[in-house]
């Protein structure tokens, strides 16, 4: 189970990823679909905090997620990573990022990993907190040529604008099913 903070992607499955991935699934069945309810960008993973007081959690998040105003996130071409298909998603501003980074401060003290200083651990943390991408394909087993040139057709689609105004925290297994996910809370960005 992994506790996260997300915002979830507006639910459009007559959309141009609908309809994307609608056509890749017709096409190539055996892999995992998320369904468009559960697509989402992780904004911060919790996982390294453990055996949290989750209500001084919930408290630190509300206050700093509470005085933050909503960000814009542009769909923009489809890319494959080593498990997943995901949907790029690029910012506006630095809204995401200092979002992110105000988050890490906040509640760092809560962490019982050590900060990391080096190393290609830091590099990949410093690289995801400026990245957003929603998986959308979990892969269940090889992949098809066909499979691959099909993806490829779509590497600089555009897939549209949307703006965050409420992020949720959620504890979920790892396909975000929702049999195995629970909303903690929902909480509004600021206006």
């Amino acid at each position: 189970m992994h506790l996260s903070l997300v915002a979830r992607l507006p639910q459009q499955p007559n959309s141009g990823s609908g309809k994307v991935l609608a056509e890749l699934e017709r096409l190539h069945p055996s892999h995992h679909y998320y369904p468009s309810d559960t697509a989402h960008v992780t904004i911060r993973n919790f996982d390294d905090i453990k055996d949290v007081d989750r209500d001084e959690l919930l408290a630190r998040l509300r206050h700093r997620i509470g005085s933050l105003r909503p960000f814009s996130l542009t769909g923009h071409g489809l890319g494959v990573s080593p498990n997943s298909v995901f949907l790029q998603l690029f910012r506006e501003d630095d809204s995401l990022w200092g979002l992110r980074q105000q988050l890490t401060r906040s509640t760092q003290d809560l962490s019982y990993t050590r900060k990391r200083t080096a190393g290609p651990g830091a590099f990949r943390d410093l690289l995801f907190r400026r990245l957003a991408f929603a998986n959308l394909i979990r892969f269940s087993g090889p992949l098809s040529p066909s499979f691959i040139r099909a993806i490829a057709r779509h590497r600089a689609t555009s897939f549209g604008r949307f703006t965050v105004e409420t992020l949720e925290l959620v504890q979920t297994d790892r396909l975000f099913s929702a049999a195995g996910t629970t909303v903690i809370d929902r909480m509004p960005l600021s206006r």
